[in-house]
């Protein structure tokens, strides 16, 4: 039977890659971050910036085109982001699971084990139900990993929870809020929030534009979200200027309206209500669902708004800033990152996608293994945007880091990884693609950042 043969298959796969691959994944593990900053910024996209010089970062990128190359920090083999494109466009992802299953056994050596888990799960879910989509499928094991989730969650937010009564005056009642406004969401309660996140929903729509197969309305969405983020609408006390309601007005192609209108809840519900325009175009249930949520919240309306990782560890830092008890900050933060995420928990994975297209399920399988530009002096230190200071690394680990210095976050993956990556990109220089010279300042500022050597003798 074809189905079974798929399940068999995945399995026999797995197994082997397992057999073959002497590195040992099952240390790897999440950094504990010891910088404040590092949290603060968990809602902003990362890209990756083009230079001038020998190489673009498009080229550099593609070398993975032609061959193999493994991540410098876990050492996995990388995808490139063309192979996902070429997947979403020919319909891979939004199919049958039964196709979708067939197709990424190709692509399962590449795979995180979270990731790898859930690609198990749909395989042997194919078995049954061979013509659901994705998302279908997601919303099919969605019961049972939410009830396994919920317990693993619960201990570690009543443990924070119990953090509000050490805190110093003028903490603890934001403090005690916060717990409860997550005690809610991760309970699916409605409640009604006291302000609307601008950079959470900007954040939320920069992941799901990349499913997004029409790039001039996915460009549009994403260019009206900009405003959201904007710092005027946090600040209470700050007064709208005409400049920016004005900008607004033009971004929504808005003529008919009154001066007393020009409000900050009412340019907010502007460009959500233009988003959601587009996502009716595009027929996209989860962005009008999204939308939604963020008007009712606007309007003060009762909502449910699922459980986030990111949103809490970024309202917890709000709540917290200034605060002059570092230990005790940290020993927050550091309860906040036991909680399990979408990265480390097949049930967090499903139980994030349970609204979303079967696009945004399939792209997000696959995004932690694509390749990305990794500044090994981090480029908030003001490390350049030249080939001397870029390495390869998969998405997850660049996420991951941050801007976390190379030395410490690289200490929890083998120094092979590093000598296997430089090794294949030396191919490179062999084939006269990337001059001898440069190689060695690569070479250079990756000792430097990392503390770690290279064996050099071959080169």
């Amino acid at each position: 039977m074809k189905i079974l043969g798929i399940t068999t298959n995945f399995l026999k796969a797995n197994n082997q890659i397992e057999k073959n691959n002497q590195r040992d994944y099952s240390s790897y593990r999440l950094p504990v971050r010891h910088l404040r900053q590092l949290d603060t910024d968990v809602f902003q996209k990362q890209s990756d910036i083009s230079f001038s010089g020998i190489l673009g970062g498009g080229e550099f990128k593609n070398i993975l085109n032609n061959r193999t190359i493994h991540c410098i920090y876990c050492g996995r083999p990388m995808l490139s982001n063309k192979v996902a494109a070429k997947l979403k466009n020919n319909g891979v992802f939004s199919g049958p699971i039964q196709n979708f299953a067939q197709e990424m056994l190709n692509y399962l050596q590449y795979l995180h084990p979270t990731e790898k888990e859930t690609l198990k799960k749909i395989t042997i879910m194919a078995f049954d139900a061979p013509n659901i989509r994705l998302s279908e499928a997601i919303k099919r094991l969605y019961p049972e990993a939410n009830a396994e989730l919920l317990k693993e969650q619960k201990p570690i937010l009543k443990e924070l929870a119990a953090f509000g009564d050490r805190l110093p005056y003028g903490y603890k009642t934001k403090y005690k809020k916060l717990m409860q406004v997550y005690k809610n969401r991760l309970e699916e309660k409605e409640y009604i929030p006291e302000e609307f996140s601008g950079k959470e929903f900007a954040y939320k729509l920069s992941r799901i534009s990349e499913t997004i197969k029409d790039e001039n309305l996915a460009n549009r969405i994403l260019k009206l979200t900009e405003p959201l983020t904007h710092p005027i609408f946090k600040k209470s006390d700050e007064p709208l200027t005409d400049k920016f309601a004005t900008r607004i007005l033009a971004l929504t192609e808005t003529r008919d309206f009154k001066k007393s209108e020009l409000t900050k809840p009412y340019l907010q519900k502007l460009l959500i209500k233009q988003i959601n325009l587009y996502a009716e175009i595009l027929n996209r249930k989860d962005i009008m669902k999204l939308c939604q949520t963020a008007i009712d919240t606007i309007d003060k309306k009762p909502v449910k708004i699922k459980f986030s990782n990111k949103a809490l560890r970024y309202d917890l830092n709000e709540v917290l800033e200034g605060m002059p008890n570092e230990t005790l900050y940290e020993s927050i933060m550091n309860t906040a990152r036991r909680l399990p995420t979408s990265q480390t928990s097949v049930n967090a994975f499903i139980t994030k996608h349970e609204n979303s297209a079967s696009d945004a399920i399939g792209y997000d399988i696959l995004r932690p293994s694509i390749v990305t530009i990794e500044h090994m002096h981090p480029k908030s230190q003001n490390g350049s945007n030249s080939l001397a200071n870029y390495a390869l690394s998969c998405g997850r680990d660049n996420n991951n880091r941050s801007s976390e210095p190379m030395n410490l976050f690289i200490e929890q993956f083998s120094q092979r990884n590093q000598q296997q990556y430089f090794d294949e990109i030396y191919q490179e220089v062999i084939k006269n693609r990337i001059p001898k010279d440069v190689f060695f300042k690569m070479l250079k500022t990756f000792t430097k950042e990392s503390g770690r050597s290279i064996d050099t003798s071959k080169y």
